[in-house]
């Protein structure tokens, strides 16, 4: 008896549950998109020392913590949105110049804007 309550229980439980559909946005139509800013390398001024490249414009990256129970805005975050932004100007690499911190700004209660520049660095042939 006890065995058949359970199995009853649990028939229902799961009927229950059939309705549910979970989304992600690592779907894998989604990887080439999420993966994107990754294509972008991080350099410094030692690093492009005798290189060849070109500078294809300059880039801003903004994390934003809208509510106090938000996330909080990080230099990470920022820099990531640079990156894609980099992405999308045909860039291979980003070189960083500084990262603003602001708080309690009309839109945000915290926020990180990242500088930079969009690099196309040649092959050394």
């Amino acid at each position: 008896m006890k065995r058949t309550i359970a199995i009853l229980s649990a028939g229902l439980l799961l009927a229950g549950c059939e309705s549910f559909t979970f989304e992600s946005n690592l779907d894998p139509r989604n990887f080439s998109e999420y993966y994107r800013p990754s294509s972008v390398d991080v350099v410094t001024d030692a690093e492009l020392e005798g290189k060849k490249y070109v500078v294809l414009g300059q880039v801003s990256g903004l994390a934003c913590q809208i509510k106090p129970t938000d996330y909080i805005a990080t230099e990470a975050d920022a820099r990531t949105d640079a990156r894609l932004k980099a992405v999308n100007l045909k860039a291979n690499a980003i070189k960083f110049g500084r990262c603003v911190h602001l708080s309690d700004t009309p839109a945000c209660t915290t926020s990180v804007t990242c500088y930079g520049e969009a690099l196309d660095i040649k092959d050394n042939d």
